[in-house]
């Protein structure tokens, strides 16, 4: 089967494209290569299957149709993962038209060439922070998601209600899947982990936004692939799922995780809160249990992964 993966040079979709290659699958990957991380990470996140004779890459904006369906009539996917996204909380907030031009202007450029070409399923990337002030734990994929606390929720919500009207006049199948905090080797020093990982290798304080009781549903980055899979493989006319762990844990707490794995005093730097913070997020992960889906790596053993790929990373992510 033929899967147009966009955002591929992601922490996310890169991996995707790993395993769909181990899987069988024909992968043709675009990015637009914007070097909103350090210099060279993202095209060392492809180095492993850039030679693939069933991989090809392109560098192109989602944004661009005349590009989008120049590759579709060319490639014929089959199904496409929309990957392509600013998931940076500050630089949604200091740039919000182009936030809102990639989240909402690049689905809909791919959903109309999706049904110009009549591809049978479009899996979305969205975020937790769509749910915003909700109060309700663990959140709902029912839950009503309209009070975002910042531009980045704002602007991954109206994608998911521009699909949804897409979706009412179209015959794809469109999945829109909440991605918690997914984490891992090969993510950006700009992260949350990687940044307390790069302060525990320096034997630095670890910066942490706010008092440290904000908590996060961690999901380990080929959990969440698997997760994708599990929804790429049973299209639906229009869901919503959400794709975390299940489970809720602090930031302090994950600061303590690194701090043990690095075996190094747990020191904090605390930092102001970030505009847009989310106090918690957490999972209901029961619709996607219904697809088979359950996370197998616990926390600690993700942070030991990913400490581990993190002193042993190659010299394009040591930037």
């Amino acid at each position: 089967m033929n899967v147009l993966v966009t955002g591929a040079a992601g922490f996310l979709g890169a991996r995707l494209v790993e395993v769909l290659l181990e899987g069988g699958y024909r992968v043709l990957g675009l990015d637009s290569l914007d070097r909103q991380e350090p210099e060279g990470w993202q095209e060392a996140r492809l180095e492993k299957v850039k030679s693939h004779k069933r991989f090809e890459f392109v560098q192109g904006d989602v944004t661009n149709p005349e590009l989008l369906q120049s590759l579709f009539v060319r490639f014929r996917p089959k199904s496409v993962v929309h990957l392509a996204s600013r998931r940076d909380l500050q630089l949604c907030e200091a740039n919000p038209i182009d936030a809102f031009r990639l989240h909402v202007e690049g689905a809909m450029s791919v959903m109309r060439t999706c049904r110009r070409n009549n591809t049978d399923h479009l899996v979305l990337g969205s975020t937790a922070h769509v749910y915003g002030i909700c109060r309700t734990y663990p959140f709902s994929e029912n839950d009503a998601a309209d009070k975002p606390l910042s531009i980045l929720g704002a602007s991954f919500r109206s994608m998911e209600l521009s699909a949804h009207a897409f979706s009412l006049r179209s015959p794809v199948n469109i999945s829109v899947v909440r991605l918690f905090s997914v984490y891992g080797p090969g993510q950006s020093p700009l992260r949350m982990l990687p940044a307390f990982m790069a302060a525990a290798e320096r034997r630095a304080p670890l910066p942490i936004f706010g008092d440290g009781t904000a908590g996060r549903d961690m999901i380990y980055v080929d959990d969440a692939v698997v997760g994708l899979l599990r929804v790429l493989d049973n299209p639906k006319p229009w869901r919503i799922v959400n794709l975390g762990s299940g489970e809720t844990t602090t930031v302090g707490q994950v600061a303590e995780l690194v701090s043990a794995e690095a075996d190094v005093m747990l020191r904090i730097e605390n930092k102001s809160s970030r505009p847009g913070e989310m106090p918690n997020t957490w999972a209901d992960i029961s619709a996607m249990e219904q697809l088979g889906f359950k996370p197998m790596v616990k926390l600690s053993d993700g942070i030991g992964r990913t400490w581990k790929w993190w002193q042993e990373r190659s010299e394009p992510f040591r930037a």
